[in-house]
């Protein structure tokens, strides 16, 4: 089972960089030259890749990056098969990585905790 837990990370990684090459090298959309693949999630079949990205760029350009990637899933997949990486090609899910948006917000909150809970500095009171 543990050997099962490895070789998902192992494709999921090999998955990463493969598409995050594709993007940059064979696509000829440049809004998918603005992409970064940040991770691959595979599922416990295989029959699955959730692939998390952020895009360089503006807010707005979020909801036009995820329909080109859609559109581009089958190409992508296409040149993901020619390097024979699995012999079934799992279904590709593009989802936009806001991992660093919670990030930043726990830690927000956490300097915030911080702050309420240092005691007032009294070192001119009574002695």
């Amino acid at each position: 089972m543990l050997t099962d837990y490895k070789r998902r990370d192992r494709i999921g990684e090999l998955l990463r960089e493969k598409i995050a090459l594709i993007l940059l090298r064979k696509s000829r959309d440049p809004r998918l030259q603005q992409i970064t693949i940040t991770s691959v999630a595979i599922s416990d079949d295989l029959r699955r890749a959730k692939v998390y990205y952020l895009t360089r760029g503006q807010e707005a350009e979020v909801p036009a990056n995820q329909k080109a990637l859609q559109k581009a899933s089958g190409f992508i997949k296409q040149e993901l098969a020619q390097e024979h990486i699995l012999r079934v090609m799992p279904e590709l899910i593009f989802q936009l990585d806001d991992s660093w948006r919670r990030g930043e917000r726990v830690d927000s909150l956490l300097r915030q905790l911080g702050q309420e809970s240092t005691p007032p500095d009294d070192s001119q009171g009574s002695s």
